[in-house]
């Protein structure tokens, strides 16, 4: 490997290895761990788990708002460009609005455990959530017609790698968590003999911990960095700081899915180690990440 290639991989190869130290200590101490620190009633880790999805999935759903404003500004509209504008703002709508009601059904979710009674979404949330979704979608979509058709055309590319490693994480997430059949700590109830390593998938069971599908959604939110190889080279330091920020944020959300009892720490490992491939392998080919 050249001298340059290996310095720019180099932050991978690194974090390849501590990832591997972590996975060893995480296959012999998953359980030890979660009994030491796992609470299902921290705040924190609560809070987390309500709002935690957020920013990836209104990522996404921005990333369709300029590949449906790009299809919108084209200078010759024909019927397949006016379908692929509709499908487009059709999908982010949808995911906008997932990302609200998903926020009130696990706020509904920490009341009911708080208070013992069983709380669940009624109409006037699903009324807020349409109303707050409606109110995000028209503010993506007046910026994104904002950027004008020469703009849009330079970041169509990467909205759709940024929308195509969404979904593909996605899918490739809850395919494995349904074969995996892993039970969540806060599921064992004390019975310590349900608690299965990871590495022996117990089939389709209705069990989902592995891997974690917050985490990996946490880890989504990387592929705005494909955006940052549009700034000029002179702006490292802008960089430096983006990719600190965002990987802060994955080893919080992930740190805090062990804290609240939902996930082992195998579980968060993999949840982004899998994302951060799908990430890798979707960027842009005119780019680096």
């Amino acid at each position: 490997m050249p001298k340059s290639n290996f310095k720019s991989h180099l932050p991978l190869i690194v974090g390849a290895i501590l990832w591997l130290i972590a996975l060893i200590f995480a296959s012999i101490y998953d359980l030890d761990i979660s009994l030491a620190v796992a609470d299902p009633m921290s705040a924190l880790g609560r809070v987390l788990e309500i709002v935690g999805e957020v920013p990836a999935i209104l990522f996404t759903s921005f990333n369709f708002i300029l590949m449906s404003a790009y299809f919108a500004v084209q200078p010759e509209q024909n019927k397949q460009s006016r379908a692929k504008h509709g499908v487009t703002l059709f999908l982010a709508i949808g995911t906008a609005y997932y990302t609200t009601i998903r926020t009130f059904i696990y706020i509904a979710d920490y009341r009911s455990d708080l208070t013992g009674d069983d709380i669940s979404v009624g109409i006037l949330e699903i009324l807020i959530s349409a109303v707050i979704c409606a109110a995000v979608v028209a503010v993506m979509y007046f910026a994104a017609r904002r950027l004008g058709y020469e703009r849009l055309t330079r970041v169509y590319s990467t909205a759709v790698a940024c929308v195509k490693a969404a979904v593909t994480t996605l899918i490739v997430i809850w395919l494995i968590k349904l074969v995996w059949g892993r039970v969540r700590f806060r599921q064992l109830e004390g019975d310590l003999s349900r608690f299965t390593p990871w590495y022996l998938p117990q089939g389709i069971t209705g069990y989902f911990s592995f891997p974690s599908g917050h985490t990996a959604n946490a880890a989504v939110i990387f592929t705005s960095a494909y955006y940052l190889n549009f700034l000029p080279e002179n702006k490292r330091i802008q960089r430096a700081a983006a990719y600190i920020a965002l990987a802060l944020w994955v080893i919080l959300l992930a740190a805090s899915r062990v804290l609240v009892g939902a996930h082992y720490l195998s579980d968060v490992l993999f949840g982004a180690a899998i994302t951060f491939v799908i990430v890798y392998l979707w960027r842009p080919k005119c780019q680096a990440l």
